[in-house]
């Protein structure tokens, strides 16, 4: 397998500032996800945002902060990787993440990481099985993109994408989380400057611990109180959409005929899935009350339920 360099050839690991790397350690030190498929979207995000470079089948990362490569080692050798190292130079400011030839029948590491397909060839953006999931999933990913790239200081939050197309699905993974990540000039870098959703974003992936040593845990103060609310309201409203959506999915598997008030209900949800229940009964055809359209939305759920 050889993707975009040799395992062996130093990646552009970034300067940050002591500040963002203390802010890295604090998201490295978080609990790990809980599930196996989101434990490895955070590696894949790791590895793909560092640069993570593969050939026959071994796999090398360069860092910036030792806190971030153990973490990764962590995350793949519970992904069933085996002979993880970290090499540190820290006069360099790098910690090098090296990983040996899978010994196993399947995939090659950097196949399962969703980094190369199946032929050796690079992946410009993250694959949709990947980063379609799970809203933990979306959290891993963010969390793994910001300790390989992102960078903190008084205007917000950036992060440096390796691709385009890898800034914009990150963009949609924010938007699910509450949190509008803006690209600069529809490149690869990403911005997120509203005080609000820097708090939302540092607390969602770290705890309330890595937005205080981020110094963005007041950001909710009451100047920014309204802000910060809409951000909670998008979170919950993507929630909802996220489960319907997967409700869909089970019914169709199932074959299950879906009373159409319901299915109504469920496609204006995802056709809106940032709106709360007030603006969304609003919008259905006649208008309902929110419990009406709460009620729906629950009894669809509850039809998915017993078909799974």
């Amino acid at each position: 397998m050889n993707t975009a360099g040799r395992p062996d050839a130093p990646a552009a690991v970034p300067t940050r500032s002591g500040h963002t790397r203390t802010v890295v350690a604090a998201l490295a030190g978080v609990a790990p996800p809980a599930r196996d498929r989101d434990a490895g979207a955070e590696a894949a995000a790791i590895v793909r945002w560092a640069g993570g470079r593969s050939r026959d089948g071994a796999l090398a990362v360069d860092l910036d902060t030792p806190e971030a490569a153990s973490r990764l080692v962590s995350l793949l050798t519970r992904l069933g990787a085996e002979d993880g190292t970290v090499r540190g130079d820290p006069a360099r400011g790098r910690w090098r993440v090296e990983v040996g030839p899978d010994t196993g029948t399947g995939d090659p590491l950097a196949v399962r990481l969703g980094v190369v397909d199946n032929r050796g060839r690079s992946l410009t953006t993250p694959p949709e099985w990947l980063t379609g999931g799970s809203l933990p999933g979306a959290v891993a990913t963010w969390r793994g993109a910001l300790l390989a790239r992102g960078t903190l200081d008084d205007g917000g939050l950036a992060l440096d994408c390796p691709a385009p197309g890898a800034a914009l699905a990150l963009t949609e993974l924010g938007l699910r989380l509450g949190v509008r990540a803006r690209r600069v000039d529809a490149g690869s870098r990403l911005t997120v400057g509203e005080p609000a959703e820097v708090a939302l974003l540092l607390t969602t992936c770290g705890g309330r611990a890595t937005a205080a040593v981020a110094g963005w845990a007041d950001a909710a103060d009451p100047d920014r109180h309204e802000s910060a609310n809409d951000a909670r309201a998008t979170v919950a409203a993507s929630r909802a959409a996220a489960a319907v959506a997967e409700a869909f999915t089970t019914l169709e598997r199932a074959g299950a005929a879906v009373p159409a008030a319901l299915a109504e209900a469920g496609r204006l949800r995802l056709a809106h899935p940032d709106l709360g229940l007030p603006d969304l009964a609003a919008r259905a055809e006649p208008p309902l009350s929110k419990d009406a359209l709460a009620g729906r939305l629950r009894r669809l759920l509850a039809l998915a339920a017993r078909h799974r």
